[in-house]
């Protein structure tokens, strides 16, 4: 390793260049984060970057701090490692639950925070490995395990990020495996060489294919409903949507043969706004009636 790369290496915490400047697994994972922690504070705040280094396995209990720190195993593709949730959050989510002040539950017995916040740490660490398309065997989820018992080999990527909300910064870390984060970006390079071919469809990369557009709508819910009751809608008639779900939006696209489904999404905010995630890729069939017409 020449002295240049070395050097490179430790101002960046370690983290390989190639990891450094994948934007999209970074603006993914700060925008899933984000989903989270804005559910877990009831609130709406924007994550900022604290910050990345690679940590030893071996060394991930002295590396990754916070108050609560909860740990993941999977049989198959092992990717979330484990999520680190600090007091304030802990305190915030359970004064939502308890609907109590969060000063007072700051200091409420540790034991008590840590099994609260237990299934919704777990509840990330499927979103994260949902998201990225690192789910195990039959879609299985990471199954928390004791931190302290993990045995983790090699090494991981470990991040962090503050929210600025009424004047206090919430923190929230992930240790994720580096090997893992490695494939992702290596594939994402392998699919920007492609010249264009996204799911076996060619030509997207043509001029007058990339210049045409596109109207999408996103869809909350569908409703079946019957003409009668349709007809007895007015203005301030309620509709019930009672599978309604953020995270189960559907993408539509406008062609000629009218709506398509194409993709999955969920809501969440990005940059101060309401903004939609795709949670599935685009439908190649969409894509080549795109590139037939």
């Amino acid at each position: 390793m020449s002295a240049v790369l070395r050097k490179k290496l430790e101002s960046s915490g370690g983290v390989p260049p190639k990891v450094l400047q994948n934007k999209p697994f970074w603006t993914t994972l700060e925008h899933t984060l984000s989903i989270w922690l804005n559910g877990v504070l009831q609130a709406e705040g924007e994550l900022r970057l604290q910050s990345r280094e690679v940590s030893p396995g071996a060394a991930l209990a002295d590396d990754l701090f916070g108050a609560y720190v909860y740990g993941f195993k999977s049989l198959d593709r092992d990717f979330v490692v484990a999520v680190s949730i600090d007091n304030l959050v802990a305190a915030r989510f359970a004064a939502q639950k308890m609907q109590q002040d969060a000063s007072r539950l700051a200091e409420a017995p540790q034991l008590f925070l840590q099994l609260l916040l237990e299934p919704t740490a777990k509840q990330l660490s499927e979103s994260l490995a949902t998201t990225f398309d690192m789910l195990g065997q039959d879609d299985e989820p990471p199954q928390s395990a004791p931190f302290d018992g993990l045995e983790i080999e090699g090494n991981c990527l470990v991040a962090y990020y503050l929210c600025d909300l009424d004047g206090q910064a919430f923190r929230i870390g992930v240790a994720l495996k580096l090997d893992a984060v490695l494939a992702l970006t290596n594939s994402a390079s392998d699919d920007s060489l492609g010249g264009g071919t996204v799911g076996g469809t060619n030509g997207l990369s043509q001029p007058r294919v990339q210049n045409s557009s596109v109207q999408l709508d996103v869809v909350l819910d569908r409703v079946p409903m019957t003409v009668a009751d349709c007809l007895r809608l007015v203005t301030g008639s309620v509709i019930e949507l009672p599978g309604t779900h953020r995270s189960k939006l559907t993408i539509t696209a406008k062609t000629v043969d009218g709506p398509v489904d194409i993709a999955q999404g969920e809501l969440g905010v990005w940059k101060h706004q309401r903004a939609v995630r795709l949670k599935s890729p685009v439908d190649p069939a969409f894509l080549q009636e795109v590139v037939a017409t």
